[in-house]
């Protein structure tokens, strides 16, 4: 058997590798959809809704999900949901409060909340994974993102299993997937706001192998703020990734949640769309989002 199969260190046992894509490959078959499952009560999930939610997650590291309108703006509905699926161990950011769950709206016009943060305005955000600059102890490992009001345009969101991703990378230039899985591959810069150290600097690799056994992704397409490894091999592993991420793949998904609607994901890759609102028109595009440090499928059956 070919060792050069098994890709990189993320993958020392080529069988492993090869039985590991396999069944991702299979999760993302023609036979199989993934259209939201319809939650009737978030603080008491059925047996059905969690074997479904928790099925597709399994296939595809993420589900969709829609709630009753009646929990449609509930953020405490939204946790209640996160908990049955184990997700307990929240991590807050500067923009969260002490829930750490993160109201994301249009705040560049607000004089007595504005934020520095791109998130926090109607700008597109470019590719990214979740906590791609937060150390190994503090690791984004899910997060949900849940629509309490749509935009009153725009706003869509794409997403792109970084799984997928990987054995894409891995067929079309193996040599490259070693680049991305050095310890030095990336380095943030520390984040301080005046004269106050928020986050301390980060180094790590793209792709690297999590505590529970499971592919892991660190990610940005910022141009500022990222210091990629002085590598040919490196620049030319991240431009046929950006590459790849702005073709049409046939496992990448657009959708625009609408008022009520989320998704939940073991942190894959995402963006979003600029948008616009007739704010005080209609009530402002506002998501909950709370991230974890937990998977929602622990480990890979």
């Amino acid at each position: 058997m070919d060792s050069s199969l098994a890709a990189s260190d993320v993958f020392p046992d080529t069988r492993q590798f090869l039985s590991w894509k396999k069944q991702k490959l299979d999760g993302y078959g023609s036979e199989y959809t993934n259209p939201p499952v319809n939650i009737a009560d978030p603080f008491r999930i059925r047996e059905d809704e969690y074997a479904r939610l928790i099925e597709q997650v399994r296939r595809r590291n993420f589900v969709l999900y829609r709630l009753d309108p009646e929990y449609s703006e509930s953020p405490q509905a939204i946790m209640a949901l996160c908990q049955q699926l184990g997700l307990t161990t929240t991590i807050g950011n500067p923009e969260s409060g002490q829930d750490h769950i993160s109201y994301i709206y249009d705040r560049s016009q607000d004089i007595e909340s504005p934020s520095r943060y791109i998130p926090y305005t109607s700008k597109p955000l470019n590719w990214h994974t979740d906590g791609y600059y937060y150390p190994e102890n503090h690791k984004v490992h899910s997060f949900v993102m849940h629509c309490a009001h749509q935009a009153e345009s725009g706003g869509e969101n794409s997403l792109i299993d970084h799984e997928m991703l990987y054995i894409q990378m891995q067929e079309l230039a193996p040599e490259l997937i070693q680049c991305l899985c050095l310890p030095d591959t990336l380095t943030i810069p520390e984040n301080a706001e005046q004269g106050k150290i928020l986050r301390e600097t980060f180094q790590g690799p793209v792709y690297s192998m999590d505590n529970n056994g499971c592919l892991y992704m660190r990610f940005t397409q910022r141009r500022h703020h990222i210091i990629w490894k002085q590598s040919a091999k490196v620049t030319q592993a991240i431009t046929l990734l950006n590459s790849m991420l702005s073709s049409p793949l046939p496992w990448k998904v657009t959708m625009r949640l609408a008022r009520g609607e989320g998704m939940l994901c073991n942190n894959i890759l995402h963006c979003r769309h600029a948008y616009s609102d007739s704010y005080p028109k209609i009530p402002k595009r506002l998501l909950y989002r709370i991230r974890f440090n937990e998977r929602i499928v622990p480990d890979y059956p």
